[in-house]
């Protein structure tokens, strides 16, 4: 074993934020780090408006060295968000992730992923969202239908085998993150797909050994800060993509 990996912590999620004052559940987040000892979380303010930052900095405050906080002057998007918050965590853990400030997502489904990429030793670990017997995913029939063909246009485009590129629970391992997160993104909301592009770009093409995993719950939430007109971009922001990323 490395021994510098051996005074590495293990997992930390950033969680990007902006005017999140109203939805985020920052009890549920404080019980979740202090019984799970493996995982630290590290909350972006991405700019907000409203009273986030202050909230932001009262969590972090409550779990010191567990909790971090990190405040972006300018509101740059979730992309330069997460960016942000896993360069600025990454040379001090094993492996980093994130997930949306909304628990969509449960923080349990954070930890059954963080501990699936730890035993596999696999680069990367993202989640899905599939229906299936058994399982709690709570989502319109709207977004699961242009999710599905979301999801064909981009297997079509990059020949990516991924059936939910856009789930917003992912974890990395950290020598993987600092190379994948090091440049900005094309897209504020489509950064998702860039990266498992740019672990095709890495030498041995670690994407081969990315695992994708069928969560066992999660939950649609409203106030999206996605806008409905953004769906008219989608076809040039994937145009972009393409463009910078196509195979030789």
């Amino acid at each position: 074993m490395n021994p510098r990996a051996m005074t590495l912590k293990r997992n930390c999620i950033i969680v990007p934020c902006y005017n999140e004052a109203r939805r985020l559940d920052p009890t549920t987040f404080l019980s979740f780090i202090r019984r799970e000892a493996s995982i630290d979380a590290c909350f972006v303010d991405d700019g907000s408006t409203d009273e986030t930052p202050d909230l932001l900095r009262l969590l972090s405050d409550q779990a010191p060295g567990r909790i971090r906080f990190l405040h972006l002057e300018r509101n740059s998007g979730k992309a330069e968000a997460v960016r942000a918050g896993i360069l600025h965590v990454v040379n001090d853990y094993n492996a980093v992730g994130f997930m949306d400030a909304d628990l969509a997502t449960p923080l349990e489904e954070m930890s059954r992923l963080a501990e699936t990429r730890e035993r596999e030793d696999a680069p990367a670990i993202i989640g899905s969202r599939v229906r299936r017997l058994g399982v709690h995913i709570d989502r319109t029939v709207f977004r699961h239908y242009t999710g599905r063909f979301f999801a064909t246009v981009v297997s079509l485009l990059f020949r990516l085998n991924a059936y939910d590129t856009q789930c917003g629970a992912k974890i990395f391992d950290a020598r993987v993150a600092r190379e994948i997160f090091r440049d900005p993104f094309l897209s504020k909301w489509l950064f998702d797909v860039e990266l498992l592009l740019r672990l095709r770009q890495l030498p041995g093409d670690p994407l081969q050994r990315v695992q994708e995993i069928p969560l066992q719950a999660w939950h649609e939430r409203a106030g999206s800060k996605i806008k409905p007109s953004y769906i008219f971009r989608v076809p040039l922001e994937l145009y972009k993509i393409q463009k910078k990323y196509r195979r030789i």
